[in-house]
């Protein structure tokens, strides 16, 4: 248990640092939520046009998680948005776990805001 408190705090971490992310809660001992907000976005994510951008953009990076990490990555809703949560519930969940899903949650935001650039 205590393992866990410091995957999340690691988590937490990675998220407050990332200018593409928010932190929408206080770490708990076995999950956190987070959502893909891109750094040009940001001063806009209130505008209805681009909080159906965000929470497209979350979902996708969800499903993509989902393929490669399915126990670590589930959507939820956060104010009625979409959000991306992490749990660290196993024994066997390390640093690393951690830090490579979010790092591949970070590439898939990306390149999911990018593609939805090309196409806009």
């Amino acid at each position: 248990m205590t393992q866990n408190v410091g995957l999340v705090a690691c988590l937490h971490d990675l998220v407050r640092e990332h200018p593409d992310f928010e932190v929408l809660c206080e770490p708990t001992t076995d999950l956190y939520c987070f959502r893909y907000v891109p750094n040009d976005l940001s001063e806009h994510k209130d505008q209805p046009e681009v909080r159906q951008l965000l929470d497209h953009l979350n979902e996708e990076i969800v499903d993509s998680a989902q393929r490669e990490s399915p126990a670590l990555v589930t959507k939820m809703y956060v104010d009625g948005h979409i959000a991306i949560r992490m749990w660290v519930f196993s024994n066997d969940t390390v640093r690393e776990d951690i830090e490579t899903t979010f790092e591949a949650i970070a590439r898939w935001g990306r390149l999911c805001n990018k593609k939805h650039l090309v196409v806009s």
